[in-house]
């Protein structure tokens, strides 16, 4: 009797890797996302003017600009486990540096909030890189890879639920500092996940030659044109972020109207993601992206003629599923534009791209707003989008 084959050893990596890989981020980023929601809260419990929650929002789009590329290329080089050790030790110190703010009034609460806000964007965006290279190693073709970076890309949304409501409950039933210990723990969690996450080898050194280099990476016509479709279709997070409290507020609706209408959107990217893997093989990339475009500039178009907290719902959803459809697409468009040298590199970029926006676009959509209202302004963004989809279409031209 024939003995059954034994399994394959690189299909076990794949199966078991990835979701302890997705568990280990979703721990760390939690991490960040709850500090960003006790940071604010102990400013303005202290009575903190308001431009010192706009700084301290800003200081988390610091941290990628500084820690993606040299994570890039540790990940590129040593593996999942060295570089995600890095994003580990950067998250562990951004909740002591928080628990210390706790402890602490007037400026130095604001410097040690900014400092662990820096470090705790840092540590999620760079475990962010260390998880979509090491996805991107396990999927064998690119309708894997897509598919590998819709499950990685539950991350966030994910994160955006829980650490903001265990940071929230840790507030209210026992304190700031109580609250900045507990969140410590989400890393604690992340750094044992990790610890037991089964990933592929590395390429031996010599063995596609050294990471590219910066320059080197943006020297490809493709990376460079997807960084401009990245800016259009992702900065609809900090677009949302920045339209549903000023549309709420303006038009009379609750905290928890508002706070459900932030879900609805999370609940269209996390519900989108998820879909992705099951339909990557029928999916080609330019033309997601250009339907992702085309549909936000709609939802854009649509926001601003509707009052009630049912239709902002229904549209923040609809921009939760047409910008999750994205990201998988974007991050598989340059993945593939490059040499495997290449590949931790870019995805390090886009971080640190993604990074420079979450601090530069809030500031340039509230001058906007200021200067034509936020109507006209939604309008804008939605035509600025619906244009940027030729790049998209040059894509598509070029396959």
């Amino acid at each position: 009797m024939t003995p059954p084959p034994s399994p394959d050893p690189r299909l076990a990596e794949r199966l078991h890797g990835l979701p302890v890989l997705i568990a280990a981020q979703v721990s760390l980023h939690s991490a960040m996302t709850g500090i960003r929601i006790v940071g604010p809260l102990l400013l303005l419990d202290a009575g903190a003017p308001a431009w010192q929650v706009g700084v301290l929002l800003a200081c988390f789009g610091l941290g990628p600009l500084a820690v993606a590329w040299p994570v890039g290329r540790v990940v590129e080089r040593r593996g999942y486990h060295r570089a995600m050790a890095v994003a580990l030790a950067l998250g562990a110190a951004a909740g002591l540096v928080a628990l210390a703010a706790s402890l602490f009034d007037g400026m130095p609460r604001l410097l040690l909030l900014c400092a662990g806000a820096a470090m705790g964007g840092g540590a999620a965006n760079a475990g962010l890189v260390v998880a979509q290279r090491t996805a991107a190693r396990m999927a064998r073709d690119a309708a894997a890879l897509r598919g590998a970076f819709a499950w990685v890309g539950l991350a966030p949304p994910v994160a955006n639920l829980i650490g903001p409501v265990a940071a929230g409950a840790m507030l209210d039933a026992a304190g700031a500092t109580a609250a900045c210990a507990g969140l410590l723990a989400f890393t604690a969690a992340a750094a044992l996940l990790a610890r037991g996450a089964r990933t592929p080898a590395v390429p031996a050194p010599g063995q596609g030659g050294a990471p590219g280099s910066l320059l080197e990476v943006l020297r490809h016509p493709t990376v460079r044109r997807m960084m401009v479709v990245d800016l259009l279709i992702t900065g609809g997070w900090d677009v949302h972020g920045f339209i549903v409290p000023t549309l709420g507020h303006a038009r009379g609706l609750s905290a928890t109207a508002i706070g459900t209408v932030y879900g609805l959107f999370a609940l269209g990217v996390a519900g989108v993601r998820m879909a992705i893997p099951w339909l990557a093989h029928r999916l080609r990339e330019s033309w997601v992206l250009c339907g992702s475009m085309l549909a936000s500039a709609a939802v854009y178009a649509l926001y601003p003629l509707g009052e009630s907290a049912t239709y902002m719902g229904a549209c923040a959803f609809a921009l939760g599923v047409a910008i999750g459809a994205a990201q998988p697409m974007l991050l598989s468009a340059m993945h593939q534009a490059v040499d495997e040298r290449h590949r931790g590199g870019v995805l390090a970029l886009r971080t640190m791209w993604v990074g420079l926006g979450s601090v530069t676009v809030p500031v340039a959509l509230a001058g906007a707003a200021a200067a034509i209202g936020p109507a006209a302004m939604l309008w804008a963004v939605g035509a600025s989008v619906a244009a940027g989809s030729v790049f998209t279409r040059r894509r598509a031209a070029e396959r």
